[in-house]
């Protein structure tokens, strides 16, 4: 059943704290790094790390005052140090000196969050491919009854889109991994290239080769629209759930509670309100967040602050929708109802003209013109569509091809017409391969329906 989102993991890696606790580690790397380096004397991290202090009610009293978040930051730890401390924090720093490699460690731990939520929808994807490797269904092109297939294709194919989308996240946090610590416009003019490396080593980052004052935002925009292409997919997979679960297939149910009501005023529907809501939040709300992030990319020369209010509602809000819906979407695949007896029944929706096309191909094998072919199997279709009480195979069996004297019945073999509706043979020969490329499990197979 479809618990209350209650994983309060990504809201809690933007809150106001982490922020700051994320500024103080930068600017303890710096010192750290200057140690190191010989450009301050050895004791003065330790000092200043046991003594450094900071409330997020102080730092935003004097945000107020001030109207310099980063200053405001700074001003209140410096009070927590000696007089004679106070001069190596933020020494020779610009605020984007601290915020990049900052919010490349936030980002990290979004990252993290959301790898983990695609990691676990993979497994569910794969575990459910590999339990309907023989649950046949019918194939649906332009809304239109096409030609049998299995559900496990189906679910590979959303499983082939998770993974991609995984392996282009992690590029993604991988480039917002390489940052900068160069001083104001991104110069060196006051630090030097050793103490960057030496700072981005102690917090396991990476130096960007060059940047201004700031790092380009276009890796941050990379970022938000992979997670709109990510949605999307999520997007896709819930809206094609949503078209199986309607009355007119009824081939899958998404879960639900037991006192759970549909409709206020019918009581017999059954809405399909988990995947709705999931193509809201996955479809739209993460295409705006990724349009957002397309305009933060057009910052003034160096540096302006224009981009600055749009991530602070941007990068919360698009990690914590996408990990929601990471979420909920998971446990919908778990615990989907699958109709697997209305999955059979469906493929005999059309009465066999799905077949047409391999009863073409054996025509055609034959000699007969192909096409003459092409207009007797379509005639012999669109009949069948129309009386309800004929099969494919019966009407063509009664039926002349264009030019001929004798009905298909006295040219050729019912035998050699009921090849061509066999579907199970080909499935069972050929889909191995592609459950094999997607690392299904033989063993969680269930008998065919």
């Amino acid at each position: 059943m479809i618990a209350k989102y209650t994983r309060p993991g990504m809201a809690r890696v933007w809150t106001d704290r982490a922020k700051l606790v994320t500024w103080l580690r930068v600017e303890l790397a710096a010192i750290k790094a200057r140690c190191n380096l010989g450009i301050f004397e050895p004791g003065i991290f330790s000092r200043i790390r046991s003594r450094a202090r900071f409330r997020v009610q102080d730092v935003r009293i004097q945000e107020a005052v001030i109207h310099h978040d980063l200053q405001a930051f700074v001003d209140v730890v410096r009070r927590s140090l000696l007089p004679a401390l106070r001069k190596y924090l933020h020494r020779k720093m610009t605020s984007y000196d601290t915020e990049v490699p900052a919010l490349a460690l936030q980002f990290r731990q979004a990252g993290k969050i959301l790898l983990q939520g695609l990691d676990q929808l993979i497994e569910a994807l794969r575990v459910q491919a590999s339990q309907h490797m023989w649950t046949f269904c019918m194939g649906i092109t332009h809304g239109q009854d096409a030609e049998p297939m299995t559900l496990s294709l189906r679910f590979c194919g959303y499983l082939e889109m998770m993974v991609r989308a995984r392996q282009h996240l992690v590029k993604c946090l991988e480039e917002i991994e390489e940052v900068k610590f160069s001083g104001a416009v991104g110069s060196y003019f006051s630090i030097t290239p050793a103490e960057e490396a030496e700072v981005c080593r102690i917090l396991n980052l990476r130096v960007r080769s060059a940047a201004t004052q700031i790092v380009a935002r276009d890796v941050f925009a990379r970022f938000l629209s992979e997670l709109a292409i990510i949605g999307r997919d999520i997007e896709k997979m819930a809206n094609d759930l949503c078209i199986l679960a309607m009355t007119a297939y009824g081939e899958v149910q998404e879960p639900r509670t037991k006192k759970q009501k549909g409709s206020s005023i019918m009581p017999h529907k059954i809405n399909t309100i988990l995947l709705e809501r999931i193509k809201g939040l996955a479809g739209e709300a993460l295409a705006g967040y990724a349009t957002m992030g397309l305009g933060i990319i057009r910052t003034w020369l160096e540096r302006d602050i224009a981009h600055s209010s749009v991530e602070r509602i941007a990068f919360p809000d698009a990690t914590i929708t996408l990990d929601y819906v990471l979420h909920l979407m998971t446990r919908i695949i778990k615990d989907i109802v699958i109709n697997r007896d209305v999955m059979a029944r469906g493929i005999n929706r059309t009465r066999g003209c799905w077949a047409s096309g391999r009863v073409k191909e054996m025509l055609e094998d034959k000699g007969f013109d192909p096409e003459d072919v092409y207009v007797f199997v379509q005639q012999c279709a669109f009949t069948t569509m129309k009386d309800r009480r004929r099969t494919f195979r019966s009407v063509l069996l009664a039926s002349k091809l264009p030019h001929k004297k004798r009905t298909l019945g006295q040219m050729i073999s019912v035998r050699e017409l009921d090849a061509c509706f066999d579907f199970r043979t080909p499935l069972t020969e050929r889909l191995p391969e592609v459950y094999e490329r997607n690392g299904l499990d033989l063993e969680l197979a269930l008998p065919p329906n």
